[in-house]
């Protein structure tokens, strides 16, 4: 009774906790459910607490990005180093000129935290002072490049979004074009259009939008995207606008074209996935899967034939 009793207790606070953790990550994972508490927060805004509320946060989140711009402050050298840590901060979508010393700073303060913790572990474990050092200095090295692996993986995720929302804002386009807009007012539009499809995609469209208002030619603006995301069809986009622009030809027409040919891309990367599947499938089938089933279907027989053979 006992028994029972204890494993209702460890069912239901298991059940408890991971309803719990589902809950707080429902903002994060439901879409709909974060896009709705947005809307009811900016319904919210006119009341004092609110405001008074968002106040605060907004002077926490200051302070807190001045003590990183502090702590990531350089001096002039390392230039070829920073602008290749600005390049990586553009392709994941930072385009702040401070986003370099706030990189810079995280991980610096990342170092100097990670070392002391495991200083502190190490005095508490008993440890010689040589192994100590070495734990925090191999922690700290840990520590200070996991802000670049955040980055990387940040830009790897940008990317995905970008390659699998660009064929519908090229639909976008052509409708915009063919409706009688020009390319620079479409790519405004399919900006703003874009944001709930691919915000990092609508992000792009915009700043080349804002390139175009402050001057910059149409081919500067468009490679300076196509720069920014190293993504191979935004790539093949770009220079076909470019090529239309210098030749005169349809730009409705080189959409359309361009349209046709990244679905029928999208479609022979479907089928190629698709193909691997029995491949990438033959290691867990032959390690995982028929071990099991071996086991299940001769392991009777094997234990009658022994106990046969001891009989005897």
């Amino acid at each position: 009774m006992n028994l029972y009793f204890i494993l209702a207790l460890v069912f239901i606070s298991t059940f408890l906790v991971i309803l719990v953790l589902l809950r707080m990550l429902r903002g994060r994972l439901d879409p709909t459910y974060k896009r709705m508490h947005e809307w009811s927060m900016g319904a919210g805004d006119s009341s004092s607490s609110d405001q008074v509320g968002g106040k605060a946060d907004k002077k926490r989140t200051a302070g807190f990005s001045r003590m990183l711009e502090l702590a990531g402050h350089q001096q002039k050298r390392g230039g070829q180093s920073k602008n290749k840590m600005r390049k990586s901060l553009m392709s994941a979508g930072y385009y702040h000129e401070s986003a370099v010393r706030k990189l810079m700073g995280m991980k610096r303060v990342f170092a100097m935290v990670s070392f002391a913790f495991f200083l502190y572990l190490g005095y508490l474990g008993d440890q010689s002072t040589p192994v100590i050092l070495l734990l925090a200095l191999c922690g700290a090295l840990i520590f200070y490049v996991v802000p670049d692996m955040a980055v990387n993986s940040k830009i790897r995720r940008r990317q995905e979004l970008i390659a699998g929302g660009l064929a519908d804002a090229l639909d976008l386009l052509v409708i915009c074009v063919e409706a009688g807009l020009g390319l620079n007012a479409a790519i405004m539009r399919v900006g703003h259009d874009m944001v709930l499809r691919c915000r990092p995609l609508s992000d792009e469209f915009i700043r080349v939008t804002q390139d175009l208002r402050t001057g910059s030619s149409r081919e500067v603006a468009l490679r300076a995207m196509a720069h920014r995301n190293h993504v191979e069809d935004l790539k093949i986009l770009v220079g076909a606008l470019v090529m239309a622009d210098k030749l005169g030809t349809s730009i409705a027409d080189t959409l359309r074209a361009q349209a046709d040919s990244l679905r029928t891309r999208i479609r022979q990367k479907a089928e190629e996935q698709a193909a691997r599947a029995g491949i990438k499938m033959l290691l867990p089938l032959v390690l995982f899967i028929l071990p099991s089933l071996f086991i299940i279907l001769m392991g009777p027989a094997a234990l009658a034939m022994l106990e046969a053979a001891a009989l005897r």
